[in-house]
């Protein structure tokens, strides 16, 4: 089982709350992209940050990046 740290790529904005470059979370995936899952991401900028990043439509390789820890 992989661990993956998603960070955003670039500043946004949701809800009206800033988002800087580079806020992250951990999930852990049997897949080799995470993004595979991405309701796993979701779940985690929820419980981590309390942000719906899904219903902005920032839920996307082109918003995020992605390393294996």
């Amino acid at each position: 089982m992989a661990v993956f740290e998603i960070k955003t790529k670039i500043p946004m904005t949701v809800k009206g709350e800033f988002v800087d470059k580079g806020l992250s979370v951990q999930v852990s995936t049997m897949c080799s992209n995470p993004f595979d899952e991405v309701e796993k991401i979701h779940k985690a900028f929820m419980r981590v940050h309390g942000l719906d990043l899904k219903s902005e439509g920032y839920l996307s390789m082109g918003y995020m990046e992605y390393r294996t820890v």
